[in-house]
């Protein structure tokens, strides 16, 4: 299914409300998968929790959960990638999906809604999510894949802080100062996940992308293997990876709340 507006358009799918691919004003934005593997392509909603859970388990109000191990021993993106969504969409520019969620290994159920809109410009999207049940742990992520070419670099205000890892995957809680504004990224090899308040621009050749958060103030910059040398994944998160045990960025949902979040890319140039 699509949305567009003029000669904007994005490519979505029900089945985890996955965009395929994405054009503003006639330029493409995202790099669709070429595997059919939904987060080496496109982008990507993770809930509920976006990066990797250490031995596919975790303790939630005394009680013992236990996640499919996707990733080795490790849990990894979340678990409604393959959810059905129910959609709707009155306006040919604008998408809704939605659905209750729930599973054996998650103490709740949520009430999900996702809504894309896309103009000239712009492509917003807007994720809801209500605890209908019991106090959940929510973390939300979304896994965009950006098209670039030559050098490319990020620039940003304010200061960003790379998570230092206790081993490959998992955060031991601490930051390190770290400066990527306006370095060539072509010539770094990142998997790394940051903290950074703020806006960030990808620049290439003549173009320039903004990228707005909203309650999103994570983030993984990802170009290895799947990023296939002409993207770089910059991932918008609510928490740390392992959010689960480190509880970095833990979002306590109690029943009948409600958390917004969401992200906007606009094309500046």
């Amino acid at each position: 299914m699509k949305i567009s507006y003029n000669n904007s358009y994005a490519a979505l799918n029900n089945s985890g409300a996955y965009l395929h691919d994405l054009y503003l004003n006639g330029t493409p934005i995202l790099m669709p998968s070429t595997d059919n593997i939904d987060t080496h392509g496109g982008s990507a909603v993770l809930f509920p929790f976006g990066n990797r859970i250490r031995d596919g388990k975790y303790e939630y109000k005394n009680q013992l959960y236990k996640l499919p191990k996707n990733d080795g021993n490790n849990s990894i993106h979340g678990l409604i990638r393959d959810f059905n969504f129910e959609y709707e969409g009155d306006n040919k520019n604008e998408i809704t999906f939605s659905g209750i969620f729930q599973h054996p290994g998650y103490p709740g159920r949520a009430q999900i809604k996702i809504n894309y809109v896309i103009s000239q410009n712009k492509f917003i999207t807007n994720f809801y999510v209500k605890s209908l049940d019991l106090q959940i742990p929510v973390e939300v992520g979304f896994h965009p894949y950006f098209l670039v070419s030559g050098r490319y670099t990020l620039n940003y205000n304010g200061k960003l802080k790379m998570m230092n890892y206790m081993d490959t995957y998992f955060p031991d809680g601490t930051y390190t100062d770290f400066d990527l504004n306006d370095h060539d990224l072509s010539s770094y090899s990142l998997d790394n996940a940051f903290k950074l308040h703020g806006d960030i621009k990808l620049i290439y050749d003549d173009h320039e992308i903004r990228i707005h958060r909203k309650n999103m103030d994570y983030i993984v910059l990802y170009n290895g293997r799947y990023a296939s040398g002409k993207s770089i994944a910059i991932e918008p998160m609510t928490g740390a990876p392992d959010v689960y045990h480190n509880k970095i960025g833990l979002i306590n949902l109690k029943k009948d709340e409600i958390f917004e979040c969401g992200y906007e890319i606009e094309l500046l140039k």
